[in-house]
């Protein structure tokens, strides 16, 4: 059951970082490298194993990708008012 329970958070973290932009995509690497050395770099981006990852740092992760979605959807609010 938890396994299956971090399956999905880990999924649903995937889905709002390919919402990111690239520059966002740069700020969430930086908690990567702090947490973790295994990693892999190529001219598209990067790629880690969540096996990898402490829980830590998917909890850092999905505050900060947290905080960038809620900028956008007050950023999108301030636009149509």
């Amino acid at each position: 059951m938890q396994s299956q329970m971090n399956r999905l958070r880990l999924e649903q973290l995937k889905e709002k970082l390919d919402r990111l932009d690239s520059d966002e995509h740069a700020q969430i690497f930086g908690i990567v490298k702090r947490h973790t050395e295994t990693f892999t770099k190529t001219q598209t981006g990067a790629f880690v194993s969540s096996e990898s990852l402490p829980v830590e740092c998917i909890e850092e992760m999905e505050k900060m990708v947290s905080f960038y979605i809620d900028q956008r959807k007050d950023m999108d609010l301030t636009r149509r008012q």
